[in-house]
């Protein structure tokens, strides 16, 4: 784990996140500032590849230039709030030409963090719990049939953003399974990690 480094405090409040005691010594497991993302797991629900890539056959390779270049770092100290880290993924998106804070057609009240070639996509490195207005976003507008397909960008270890209730492609997942008899949205779901 390459990616990892030891930080040490000595109280446990100082930091607020998660950690793991040795030898009275509070040791805490941090990304090093600065940190290139890496495209670590995925989910295919639904067929949602298939789908985007019938759609664009390019947008999933934009995806990954975008996730994975290496000018591109992600700052998790400014990260005081859950939303500072999804923000500073969608500027990167945002610098490559993708439109930000598109209204969905059925909820126009609510925004897509990023849409590009009718494909929304909701970046989601916050708390677990944020995933559902997401999970509504798309229901809405595919079932209205305004999209075919969503794509949704999470952590795929919470941790190593320095929580471990940030949104996780493992959470995500089994959220998604808890309701797939309603949330019938083709949806291709990355985790990345710094």
């Amino acid at each position: 784990m390459d990616f990892l480094r030891p930080v040490e405090l000595g109280l446990a409040r100082a930091s607020g996140r998660r950690a793991r005691t040795k030898n009275r010594i509070l040791v805490i497991f941090k990304a090093k500032k600065g940190d290139h993302m890496h495209l670590v797991s995925e989910f295919d629900y639904r067929n949602a590849k298939a789908i985007i890539n019938n759609i664009n056959p390019m947008i999933l390779h934009r995806i990954t230039n975008v996730l994975t270049a290496n000018d591109l770092n992600i700052q998790l100290q400014e990260g005081r709030s859950q939303r500072d880290l999804s923000k500073q993924v969608q500027s990167w998106f945002e610098l490559a030409g993708w439109e930000k804070e598109v209204p969905p057609m059925s909820v126009p009240d609510m925004r897509y963090d990023l849409y590009d070639g009718g494909i929304p996509i909701e970046i989601e490195i916050g708390h677990k719990r944020l995933i559902y207005a997401d999970f509504f976003e798309f229901m809405a507008d595919y079932s209205n049939s305004n999209i075919q397909v969503a794509i949704m960008i999470v952590t795929n270890d919470s941790n190593t953003f320095g929580h471990n209730w940030h949104c996780d492609l493992v959470s995500t997942k089994n959220k998604i399974n808890a309701i797939k008899n309603i949330y019938l949205v083709p949806t291709y779901i990355v985790g990345i990690d710094p």
